[in-house]
């Protein structure tokens, strides 16, 4: 939906693969989604100066989240986001729309398809980062 570039960071050094891609720039606008204190963090590395950084995961809110604090200046932005401020009536149509035409890949953000029965370890897996977007079945 508009990316350029995705980096799976359990794998990858986001902040030196932004930095590639833009020839030392930095990049225009970096998401969290996964909710990973660190993963904050590399948000404000990874962002050009008056660049745009959208925190959508969550963490614990007793947690506390640490930044450099010259990474944070040069005009950068940051948002918060709980569910993208979606209005479900107008959305969830067009988003449903989107899928069965093809154009919205949600088959791809899935990490497992567990049954209720294993609803304990579906949970387990979150808890432990193993898993982020798990679907349950009902047979």
């Amino acid at each position: 939906m508009g990316a350029t570039c995705g980096v799976n960071a359990s794998r990858d050094d986001a902040v030196a693969v932004g930095k590639k891609e833009t020839f030392g720039r930095g990049v225009d606008t970096v998401i969290e989604a996964a909710g990973n204190a660190s993963a904050f963090r590399a948000t404000t590395e990874a962002v050009r100066p008056g660049g745009q950084i959208v925190w959508l995961g969550k963490i614990d809110v007793d947690k506390d989240v640490a930044f450099r604090w010259g990474s944070l200046m040069q005009e950068k932005q940051i948002r918060r986001s709980s569910y993208g401020n979606a209005r479900p009536a107008r959305d969830f149509p067009l988003l449903a729309r989107a899928y069965l035409d093809g154009r919205l890949m949600l088959d791809e953000m899935i990490t497992q398809r567990i049954e209720l029965a294993a609803i304990n370890d579906g949970f387990a897996a979150l808890r432990d980062g193993k898993a982020i977007r798990t679907v349950v079945t009902f047979a």
